[in-house]
C-alpha cells in the first residue's frame, strides 16, 4: 500500500493509520520553505493562484514533500489527484481545527487541475 508515495506493508490493507503517515510526513524539512503556490484550473481565464501558508499542518509538510519528491531543480508540478485527495482526506482528520487548510481541502476535492511551487 501507498500513501502519498511512502509504502506500507500490505497486510494493513488500506487501514493505514494517519499518525503513521504523519510520522513519515514529520521528517521533511520545511525550513526552507515560506509558502505553497498553486496554480488551480486550465483555462487562463479559470486560473487562480491559491496561497497557503500554515506551516504547522500535515498538510503544508505533506505538499513541500510532495514537491521536492524527484524535482531537484524545483520546476512547478502538476499534482496527481490520489496525492492531492489523499493529501486532503488525512488533513481534514487531523488539521480539522484549522480554517484555512479546511478551505484549501475543499479545493483539492475538486476535480480542477493544480499545479504546486513553493517559495
Amino acid at each position: 500500500m501507498f500513501v502519498l508515495g511512502f509504502h506500507f506493508p500490505a497486510s494493513m490493507g488500506n487501514t493505514v493509520p494517519d499518525e503513521m503517515v504523519a510520522e513519515k510526513i514529520a521528517g521533511v524539512d520545511i525550513s526552507d520553505v515560506k509558502e505553497i503556490k498553486l496554480l488551480m484550473g486550465t483555462k487562463d481565464k479559470d486560473k487562480v493562484w491559491l496561497s497557503y501558508t500554515n506551516k504547522d499542518t500535515f498538510l503544508f509538510r505533506a505538499m513541500v514533500h510532495y514537491f521536492k519528491e524527484e524535482n531537484p531543480e524545483k520546476a512547478q508540478k502538476y499534482m496527481i489527484y490520489m496525492n492531492r485527495y489523499q493529501m486532503s482526506e488525512i488533513s481534514k482528520r487531523v488539521d480539522a481545527a484549522d480554517d484555512e487548510t479546511m478551505k484549501l481541502c475543499h479545493n483539492l476535492d475538486s476535480m480542477e487541475q493544480f499545479r504546486i511551487e513553493v517559495a
